[in-house]
């Protein structure tokens, strides 16, 4: 699972996968392989690269979370991709060409539109198979698809584009 956590100090892409009772955490460039029981009234205590800590977390929130360590008190807003990729579009604002772009590397397994199609805001325009998943990459807002760049059963890279939005 990807996840992105936004914090004051900025956004921060987070890759987790469970293994048995241990998580590893891949952030950034860093990896850890995390141990995790609950102790008391939703308290856990993580055993992190030999370390140990304890860390409470409540909801306070559509994806907010407030995080308590012994170093403090934090707010974090955690986001599937798809949803802060959504939410940075919408504050760039709606005019001019949207290129939409894989998040992630995968296979195309269809492309729902052909170029010149009208699409209202949240409609299906590629399935990209990312992890073992199919993924409908939606319109971010209402348009016409001005360029599809991909073709069912091409393989992408995060970054590539997948279609314009004008």
């Amino acid at each position: 699972m990807e996840l992105i956590v936004k914090h004051v100090d900025g956004d921060v892409r987070v890759k987790i996968e469970r293994r048995g009772d241990e998580y590893r955490l891949q952030i950034g460039d860093q990896s850890f392989v995390i141990l995790s029981a609950e102790t008391t009234s939703g308290v856990r205590s993580l055993l992190i690269d030999g370390g140990q800590y304890e860390v409470a977390v409540r909801s306070v929130g559509k994806d907010r979370y407030e995080v308590t360590t012994s170093a403090g008190v934090d707010t974090v807003q955690v986001q599937d991709v798809l949803t802060h990729l959504a939410e940075e579009t919408h504050e760039l604002g709606g005019s001019g060409t949207q290129v939409v772009e894989a998040y992630m590397p995968g296979r195309v397994v269809s492309v729902l539109v052909e170029e010149g199609s009208e699409v209202a805001l949240g409609q299906g325009v590629v399935v990209l198979e990312a992890m073992k998943m199919e993924n409908e990459i939606q319109a971010e807002r209402a348009g016409v698809v001005t360029r599809v760049h991909v073709e069912p059963g091409q393989a992408v890279e995060a970054g590539d584009p997948l279609f314009d939005l004008v």
